[in-house]
């Protein structure tokens, strides 16, 4: 009975915990090896979901999504032009499904057309707030229509 009870506890709390996920709302993080002198860090920039995957609804409007840093002490770098749109990753996969790209502080939002199907490289550039403190490279994940 115990057993039983702890399995229907773990189902539910992974259950509760893949339903956390919001593709038009990804977090972000920078995570480091802790050192305690931030020139010491070695900063990686990590993304709740790889690739971020989206359905298609035919005749579907646009829709944003935004990306939401966690990790304080980092903020999006701040472009000086816009944001280049997400590359296409294959021929299949149409220039300037994704864009519209704007970052700022905390956030970083793109639109999805909602047109076409495909595979998307986007950049995530994020900075230390602390300009004594290394920042994390560049991270180029995914983003996906089917």
């Amino acid at each position: 009975m115990k057993g039983t009870i702890l399995a229907a506890i773990v189902v539910a709390l992974a259950l509760a915990g893949c339903a956390s996920f919001d593709p038009r709302n990804p977090k972000v993080f920078v995570v480091t090896n802790d050192a305690p002198d931030c020139k010491d860090r070695r900063p990686a920039v990590v993304v709740d979901q790889e690739p971020i995957y989206f359905f298609l609804r035919p005749g579907g409007p646009p829709f944003p999504i935004t990306w939401h840093l966690q990790t304080s002490g980092y903020s999006f770098a701040p472009q000086l032009t816009a944001l280049a749109d997400p590359t296409p990753v294959d021929t299949k996969s149409k220039p300037g499904e994704i864009g519209k790209c704007q970052a700022k502080g905390q956030n970083m939002e793109c639109i999805n057309k909602n047109e076409s199907r495909g595979y998307w490289k986007y950049t995530l550039k994020i900075q230390a707030d602390d300009k004594n403190c290394p920042s994390p490279e560049d991270l180029d994940p995914i983003i996906g229509n089917s």
